[in-house]
C-alpha cells in the first residue's frame, strides 16, 4: 500500500511541475509580446478571467511616465487588449489628439451620471482614441466608470464599478 501512495505522490509532483513549466512558458510569451509594444519596467503580472478567457494582465511603466496595461491570452500568448495611461492631459501624446479639455469632459460625464468625480485618468485606447476616464461616486452610493472621448466629447463607455 505504501508503494502505491508514493507512486501517486510522485505522479502528482510531476503533474504540478509540468503545469508550472507551462505557466512559465505562457507568462514568458505574454511578457515578450507586451515588451515588443512598450519598453520599460514590468510592474505587475496577474492571472485573471475575462469573459471566460484566462488572461494575464501585464503592466509596464515606460521612461516617459506612461503606464501600459495589456491583457494577454494565456493559451495563445497573444495580446488581446492594450491601454496606455498617461500621467496628465498635457502629455504630448494626449495633447496632440484631444479636442476638448478636461473641464468640458467633466461636465459631459457628470451630466450623464451626476455625482462626485473621485479619480481621473488620461488614456489612449488600442485604436488610438484619447479618453478621459472618470470614476464617479453617484449620489445613491454607486460607483461609475465613465470614459469620454477627448476628441469628440462623446461618452464611449459607462459602467458600474
Amino acid at each position: 500500500m505504501k508503494m502505491k501512495y508514493q507512486f501517486y505522490l510522485s505522479g502528482l509532483m510531476m503533474l504540478v511541475s509540468a503545469t508550472a513549466m507551462a505557466d512559465d512558458a505562457a507568462i514568458d510569451a505574454c511578457r515578450k509580446a507586451a515588451s515588443e509594444i512598450a519598453k520599460g519596467e514590468t510592474v505587475k503580472i496577474k492571472l485573471e478571467q475575462k469573459k471566460g478567457l484566462a488572461v494575464y494582465e501585464i503592466e509596464i511603466k515606460d521612461a516617459d511616465g506612461s503606464e501600459w496595461e495589456f491583457k494577454c491570452d494565456k493559451a495563445s500568448g497573444k495580446i488581446v487588449e492594450t491601454e496606455r495611461e498617461l500621467p496628465s492631459a498635457d502629455h504630448p501624446a494626449f495633447a496632440a489628439l484631444k479636442k476638448i479639455d478636461e473641464a468640458e469632459a467633466r461636465k459631459i460625464a457628470l451630466a450623464a451620471h451626476p455625482g462626485t468625480i473621485t479619480k481621473v485618468e488620461y488614456e489612449i485606447e488600442a485604436d488610438g482614441t484619447p479618453t478621459y476616464e472618470f470614476d464617479i461616486k453617484m449620489e445613491d452610493g454607486r460607483k461609475m466608470e465613465v470614459e469620454v472621448d477627448a476628441a469628440t466629447g462623446k461618452i464611449i463607455k459607462a459602467e458600474e464599478d
